[in-house]
């Protein structure tokens, strides 16, 4: 719901829109090409208007030449079949001559890294790919405003760069307004105008980058994410040592670090542990795995292999497209390899059937609502128990320990599909966490999710850790990655780039960006400031950054820094 908004965007600006789940960003992006009010109902009262033309007096159609709109889940604007004909369709709805058309597609396929992929069918597509596909139908079209409604959700970090960058490109070159919902508050200090920020359709700020994140009383109230050099400043300026200047990027906060420790000595610093599990049983034995989708011949996984032992925290990483998703089905036993082995808690997945799996494996979707078919939470998470026919009482202890450990415990009798969506993902961890299952799979259980929403399920999935569960998951956010995993592995076309320490990953940023993977904003803060400073070349969160830095203040040589 949007309440007394009045918000004025001129022609040719690159704007933000920030703010938690239920903020009413996706409301606001669909009220600026007609969505809403003429597919979707309510009251609208007061006007929206774009070049003049009010939203409610024009029709979706003649605004779609002017506004162009990328959705959350692209699988709702793909409709073709094949790529090609996804990206002709709009420019051919304009009847521009034939020339054109192919040019357009050339480049919009070539922008979104999707060249040669014309003759795929869209469904037969990665997550990640269908979502460029919808960004290259839209900027096909060359519209004057383009719409962006947490468009780059399911992309990998060089995805979301490359995507931002062309839009910059789109802005800067051609004039195009750019509205973009997004919470990639790196990208956003880099390349944007300016930031909107939402609470419950209010406008609660509206200002340059720098104004919004410097704001960190309106950050610490709503809890979105502000870049991580940022939150670094924050911390210590509230310990009593501001940066010069308040940085939002890595040369700023590279600067200011330098002059800041000016005069203090070198601190030691403790590495950080990495736990060995060798010693404990196998959990996961990949060996030589392939899988070829058919009938269309995609060699999707080739010739990977992996041990994970018992109670190991691990991450599955690579760009969209590199195989992450199919190799968990082959875990699971949705898909079975075409050669190789795989064995999950003692099963062979080639042979056990699925609903055997699932007493061992807890499996959670990207899309919560994919799972959710129950009248109520209750029912949700009582339907895998019952289906093993297990005692009424045992059935009740478990759903009733389920739901405690995601903090559901008050939503009992709550419709799913009508709970915010950081609830209906809880709801679906509860489910498989009734089964009871020595190993939880998590596939994107963060995509769509506010800075408070990713954090609750990965802290979810750290405590299921600690309670000395097997925890593999799938994400494109590496800074959830850098602070929760013990390990990554990191897939590229389809085999094992890299298996190492998360710490071990990121120390590699040359390798790993050969699978479109960039490490976190801290970690490229440590890694370019000068190896004589002192401080961790590799941190993996904010606070271990913090801590190293505040040391150097316990052994100065002066007073105070020299500025």
């Amino acid at each position: 719901m949007v309440t007394h908004l009045n918000l004025k965007i001129n022609q040719g600006e690159f704007v933000a829109i920030m703010g938690e789940n239920g903020a009413s960003k996706s409301t606001i992006c669909q009220m600026l090409n007609g969505i809403i009010p003429n597919s979707i109902g309510g009251r609208l009262s007061g006007q929206v208007l774009i070049h003049g033309l009010n939203t409610k007096e024009v029709g979706i159609s003649e605004l779609a030449t002017r506004v162009g709109i990328v959705l959350e889940d692209p699988e709702t604007q793909l409709f073709t079949t094949s790529v090609k004909a996804e990206v002709a369709f709009g420019p051919e709805n304009l009847s521009l001559p034939p020339d054109e058309i192919e040019e357009r597609i050339r480049w919009a396929l070539e922008t979104v890294r999707l060249s040669g992929y014309e003759e795929r069918l869209p469904s037969s597509l990665s997550g990640g790919q269908k979502q460029r596909l919808a960004i290259a139908a839209n900027i096909a079209m060359r519209p004057d405003i383009l719409v962006l409604d947490e468009a780059t959700s399911q992309l990998d970090p060089v995805g979301v760069e490359e995507v931002l960058s062309v839009v910059r490109e789109l802005n800067q070159k051609y004039g195009m307004t750019i509205i973009m919902a997004t919470d990639a508050s790196e990208m956003i200090a880099r390349l944007m105008d300016r930031v909107v920020v939402l609470n419950q359709g209010q406008l609660e700020a509206d200002g340059t980058p720098i104004q919004i994140f410097s704001n960190t009383g309106l950050f610490k109230k709503l809890m979105i994410r502000s870049p991580q050099v940022s939150q670094l400043a924050a911390l210590l300026k509230n310990e009593g040592h501001p940066l010069p200047v308040f940085p939002i990027t890595v040369p700023e906060a590279c600067e200011g670090l330098q002059i800041q420790l000016k005069g203090t000595t070198s601190a030691p610093f403790e590495e950080l542990k990495v736990v060995n599990y060798e010693s404990r049983p196998l959990a996961i034995q990949v060996e030589h795995l392939d899988y070829i989708y058919q009938p269309l011949d995609v060699h999707a996984v080739k010739d990977v292999s992996f041990e994970i032992h018992q109670g190991e925290f691990i991450a599955l990483i690579g760009q969209n497209g590199s195989g992450k998703t199919t190799v968990l089905k082959n875990l699971l036993g949705l898909l079975r390899p075409t050669s190789g082995k795989v064995t999950v808690a003692g099963q062979d997945t080639k042979t056990t059937p699925v609903s055997e799996m699932a007493r061992h494996v807890g499996f959670v979707l990207q899309n919560p609502d994919q799972q959710l078919f129950a009248e109520t939470v209750e029912e949700e998470v009582a339907y895998g128990p019952r289906n093993l026919k297990l005692a009424k009482e045992l059935i009740e202890q478990r759903v009733a320990e389920a739901l405690k450990l995601v903090g559901l415990e008050n939503k009992r009798q709550e419709f799913p599909p009508a709970l915010p969506k950081g609830d209906r993902a809880k709801v679906v961890i509860a489910s498989a966490l009734a089964l009871d299952p020595s190993i939880i799979i998590l596939d994107e259980p963060t995509t769509g999710q506010d800075y408070r929403g990713c954090h609750q399920i990965m802290q979810i999935a750290q405590s299921l850790h600690q309670q000395g569960r097997t925890v593999v998951f799938v994400t494109h956010h590496m800074a959830l990655v850098a602070e929760y995993a013990q390990r990554v592995i990191v897939l590229s076309g389809g085999k094992v780039l890299l298996d190492d320490s998360t710490q071990g990953i990121f120390a590699r940023p040359d390798v790993v960006r050969q699978a479109c993977i960039i490490p976190p904003q801290i970690t490229e803060l440590g890694q370019a400031l000068p190896a004589g400073l002192g401080l961790p070349h590799t941190p993996l969160t904010v606070q271990s950054m913090s801590v190293a830095v505040l040391s150097r203040f316990d052994h100065k040589n002066t007073s105070t820094p020299i500025l």
